[in-house]
């Protein structure tokens, strides 16, 4: 899919909603080290950029070097990689689940080797491994790709809301002075999703979980749009995924130089059984 108006930055970090209900509240003495080396799936407090994510964005665009063979080829794309935020905050364990130009791979990954260290998470009082992941669009001009995945179910593409007029004759934002927000807060977000996933049958019965990165845009009037799988390897948990984004009401949408503008956001929505699997259904002689 063609973004035809961008903003001029030439690689981004795009709005991530983290999808937490626990609180963040970062002690006045630190914490004790886990005796466990486990990585903790959903620590009391995940991991985060030193200094949040607006210092985040100001270390990856003062790193960037796009690649002149990139630049010479117009390549571009979103790159995203996983890692562990060891105890002491640095990050290992890089593993890429959506790949652009090998190049721009390379450099998203020297991007992330480079990063100071993290402040680790937190769980049950003690300081703990924990994964996360830095999605990094790589674009170059008005005319960037986006790479999607496409459903083939007619009630996913029907809560898509895709507006094609929206991605042709409007500037669509990857970071903003002020991010677009869920106008009840992460945690009723959370709530929210949780609320009103009904999970896929069959997904249930096979045990199948998985984590699906979804995209959307957030207009300047708040409104939801033009929802898609950026990484997903179920398309009954992809369709889910795509089906409860186009229930969400309208966010408070992103600000730039004092001005509401159209902003892509990404967000990661967990698919977990908290329970036995369904037992499939048998025919009875």
């Amino acid at each position: 899919m063609k973004l035809r108006k961008f903003h001029t930055i030439t690689a981004t970090f795009l709005f991530v909603c983290f999808i937490t209900l626990s609180t963040i509240d970062v002690s006045a003495q630190n914490p004790p080290e886990s005796a466990s080396d486990r990585i903790i799936e959903n620590p009391d407090i995940v991991p985060m950029f030193t200094g949040g994510t607006p210092e985040m964005h100001r270390f990856i665009s003062n790193t960037l070097s796009y690649p002149a063979d990139a630049v010479e080829r117009n390549a571009q794309g979103l790159v995203v990689y996983t890692f562990v935020v060891e105890k002491d905050g640095t990050l290992s364990n890089f593993n890429i689940i959506h790949r652009a130009d090998p190049l721009l791979n390379e450099e998203a990954l020297r991007i992330l080797k480079n990063m100071p260290p993290w402040r680790p998470a937190r769980h049950n009082g003690e300081i703990v491994r924990s994964e996360s992941y830095v999605p990094m669009y790589f674009k170059l001009n008005k005319n960037a790709q986006y790479t999607t995945r496409p459903s083939s179910s007619a009630t996913a593409r029907a809560y898509a809301k895709t507006d094609p007029s929206i991605i042709e004759n409007s500037e669509i934002y990857t970071i903003v002075d002020k991010m677009p927000e869920y106008q009840y807060g992460e945690k009723e977000l959370a709530n929210f999703i949780s609320h009103n996933m009904r999970y896929p049958k069959e997904a249930l019965q096979q045990g199948i979980e998985g984590r699906i990165l979804c995209s959307f845009i957030v207009g300047h009037d708040g409104s939801i749009s033009n929802i898609e799988v950026v990484n997903g390897s179920n398309e009954a948990l992809n369709n889910e995924a795509i089906r409860v984004l186009g229930l969400m009401p309208k966010w408070i949408p992103g600000e730039n130089n004092g001005e509401k503008v159209n902003v892509k956001c990404l967000m990661p929505i967990d698919f977990t059984i908290d329970e036995d699997p369904i037992p499939p259904l048998t025919s009875i002689d």
